[in-house]
């Protein structure tokens, strides 16, 4: 799933901010660290998220022909492979 820049940003303040005023764990760093952190966090997380997408992607297409013999729902393929190579990455969707 792709988000903004904005969007990223919004939740990395909005987790960091919990964090602050809620304070779960002891902060070692200043608050603006602290979301600027998650925000990569999240950013890492985006990013192997697409190059699975994309593996998937290069593997479908590979494949394709024998899908459209097959009668293979692509949608279905895509979701299922994705969460086949998630899983062996240990990778969480």
């Amino acid at each position: 799933m792709r988000l903004s820049r904005y969007r990223v940003e919004r939740l990395a303040y909005l987790v960091a901010a919990k964090l602050v005023n809620e304070k779960p764990v002891e902060l070692r760093v200043s608050p603006d660290e602290v979301e600027s952190l998650i925000a990569k966090a999240i950013n890492l997380n985006l990013e192997e998220e697409a190059a699975i997408d994309a593996e998937v992607r290069d593997l479908l297409l590979k494949h394709s022909a024998v899908m459209i013999r097959e009668g293979v729902d692509q949608r279905t393929a895509f979701v299922k492979v994705k969460a086949e190579l998630a899983k062996r990455r240990g990778f969480v969707l």
